[in-house]
């Protein structure tokens, strides 16, 4: 749940989940094998449950693009050196061209609101692009975003992962960026929305440009990022939650997946800058649900 204004721990942590995201994503492992990554076509069909308030009935206009800006343009050797001494670079091959879209979604209400996201398309020759939604971890800051800030440690996930070939589709959630609002900080239904709508935004785009997104999308994410992955992955397999994406993998990394346990031992001291997580779910759940 790392806090970006804190930027050294952050980018040691972020550094690791995306080396071992990374591996994962690029390089299935066996099925005997230990891994993070969880591939959607081998599980066994889970009892259905009842779908996420509202994921069924998105409004019409929910993920299509109002602006956009390219924020960087970079070759595979530009890349490596944004990367070198913070991430391994031994899975670059291409340049990148990366942007701040804003695009049409939904709050926790339900209502209509804007978000914005870090869309960044490899420099390949091929139209159709595997297709990655990464998730941040816990930015308190809203210009501490991936598409806001030249230096966020999320920009090197997304150049990484994007250097190799894919799309990647990198929501800056509700509330925060150049969206509206407040930031529900954790919340299921905006943080699907947002994550769900920004794919379909990426693939607007993209299509746009030339080229197409493949419908089976690959989801990871960070601290935060790491229970909103599975909650991304639930609602694409089971929830069809899009008429056009379905999961392929998830690799939820370091994440408060048992929330109340997370914020129990936060309550007691027993989690860093536990003050920050409570004050932040406190404040943020008032306004939400009206504690």
């Amino acid at each position: 749940m790392t806090s970006q204004r804190n930027h050294t721990p952050a980018r040691l942590l972020i550094a690791t989940a995306i080396l071992g995201t990374s591996v994962a994503l690029t390089v299935p492992a066996p099925a005997s094998a230990a891994t993070s990554t969880v591939y959607a076509q081998t599980r066994p069909t889970p009892a259905r449950q009842a779908p996420m308030a509202g994921t069924r009935m998105r409004p019409a206009q929910a993920g299509s693009v109002i602006s956009s800006r390219r924020v960087a343009d970079l070759t595979a050797q530009q890349v490596a050196a944004e990367l070198q001494g913070k991430v391994e670079s031994d899975q670059v091959r291409h340049g990148v061209t990366a942007y701040q879209v804003v695009y049409r979604t939904t709050n926790s209400a339900g209502e209509p609101t804007t978000a914005s996201q870090f869309l960044v398309l490899p420099k390949t020759f091929g139209r159709r692009l595997p297709t990655v939604a990464w998730l941040h971890g816990t930015i308190a800051y809203r210009k501490d975003t991936a598409s806001e800030n030249p230096g966020s440690s999320d920009r090197l996930a997304a150049y990484l992962l994007a250097s190799t070939g894919r799309a990647v589709s990198a929501p800056d959630y509700v509330g925060l960026g150049a969206g509206e609002g407040f930031h529900p900080y954790g919340d299921p239904r905006a943080t699907v929305a947002a994550t769900v709508d920004g794919l379909r935004a990426a693939r607007a785009f993209a299509h746009r440009n030339g080229r197409e997104l493949d419908r089976e999308v690959q989801v990871s994410g960070f601290s935060q990022g790491g229970p909103a992955t599975m909650l991304v992955g639930r609602a694409l397999q089971e929830e069809d939650a899009d008429q056009y994406f379905r999961i392929g993998a998830l690799a939820p990394v370091a994440g408060p997946f048992h929330l109340s346990a997370f914020e129990a031992a936060a309550a007691d001291d027993k989690i860093d800058k536990s003050g920050l997580y409570l004050a932040y779910f406190a404040t943020a759940w008032n306004k939400t649900y009206g504690l």
